[in-house]
């Protein structure tokens, strides 16, 4: 199908996940001030309905994969860039910042570990914060696509037609009615966060939908044009919002202005996507780190504000050097991982035949 052939890198989207990462990182700087990106922390919608297309995309493409497949493919493809944040999180955040001693630690780690291990976000959490801030968002993807991919793999025309749709308007009024937001809250069957990923997830199945029905229209000149104004207002939009207004129906506004833009940009017809094809390659690598910088950034936080720079008028006084280290740390931690992965896909068959008696099969 033509819908289903594979695109070019899509550089707005790539953008895009930059973007939104920062507005992510300067929201926990000027937390609780009011300052600045009072809702910076809608920019993980973005990341969610990104992560929600691509994976709709691929349960199509690929319709011979299990549900055990694809939940230990994703979890080797998650755990390599989760590892390392947690660690430095830990040294970080528990011996340096709390200076807790060998017993304390040890009673962390029982708790902490499952963090790492991307599950914590069912309610093992217990009410609290993650450790590492937003690792909730990648604990969260993780359950949410455990229950989505056996759903889809079980009964796809069940599952799209009824369950899925059924499953989005109760799960919004949901959403709506209760009074608790924080992501970290127990609902009664899950955390908050993990139901607002199983929802924001179900819209990047329509908007992946969408986007394909554009990409099949042959479009006029105007009309790419009015569709490309359209997507920077929507980004423009959101960003506003996130600097002035917080409230959860501001966030379905600016859930809504991502879902529109990201349609677009799938669509082929962005001629943002047209005439930045060029840096493709830039955009892709800034996408990529911005999952780095989205893991790290808060620990780096954290120590500037409790070690460096205790005070908020010190704090912020600093913000130049507070980025800076943070642009580092997220940098130490791409390279560590894709050297890690790089090493693995190169060793990793003569380290499997080591351990393995007769090597591997396939």
């Amino acid at each position: 199908m033509e819908a289903l052939s594979r695109p070019q890198r899509n550089v707005m989207i790539d953008l895009g996940r930059f973007v939104y990462c920062w507005a992510v990182v300067f929201y926990h700087i000027y937390n609780g001030t009011g300052a600045h990106f009072i809702t910076g922390r809608y920019g993980v919608e973005f990341f969610l309905l990104v992560a929600g297309v691509f994976f709709f995309r691929h349960l199509e493409r690929d319709q011979d994969e299990t549900t055990g497949q694809y939940i230990g493919r994703r979890f080797a493809r998650l755990f390599p860039w989760s590892l390392p944040a947690f660690i430095f999180g830990f040294i970080v955040l528990r011996v340096v910042i709390n200076g807790s001693d060998g017993k304390t630690l040890i009673q962390a780690l029982s708790s902490d570990i499952w963090e790492a291990l991307l599950v914590k976000m069912n309610g093992m959490n217990q009410d609290r914060a993650l450790l590492i801030a937003p690792m909730w968002t990648i604990s969260s993807m993780f359950l949410a696509e455990i229950v989505l991919v056996g759903c889809y793999r079980t009964g796809r025309k069940t599952f799209l037609n009824v369950l899925l749709p059924t499953g989005l308007i109760v799960g919004f009024g949901y959403w709506a009615m209760t009074d608790k937001g924080a992501v970290e809250d127990w609902i009664g069957f899950t955390t908050f966060g993990t139901l607002r990923a199983l929802l924001v997830y179900g819209c990047g199945y329509y908007c992946l939908k969408l986007g394909q029905y554009l990409k099949t229209l042959d479009l006029t000149r105007l009309a790419e044009v009015l569709l490309t104004v359209l997507e920077s207002m929507c980004h423009v939009f959101a960003l506003l919002v996130m600097t002035h207004y917080d409230t959860r129906a501001w966030q379905r506004c600016v859930l809504l202005a991502f879902f529109v833009a990201v349609a677009i940009e799938l669509s082929g017809h962005s001629l943002w996507n047209k005439a930045l094809q060029k840096c493709a390659p830039v955009a892709g690598w800034l996408g990529a780190f911005s999952l780095s910088i989205y893991l790290i950034h808060r620990p780096v936080t954290r120590y500037f504000e409790k070690v460096l720079y205790p005070g908020l008028d010190n704090y912020y006084a600093h913000l130049l050097p507070l980025v800076a280290a943070i642009v580092v740390c997220s940098l130490v931690h791409y390279f560590l991982v894709t050297g890690l992965i790089k090493f693995w896909r190169k060793k990793g068959g003569k380290i499997k035949a080591l351990v393995l008696r007769g090597g591997t099969k396939g």
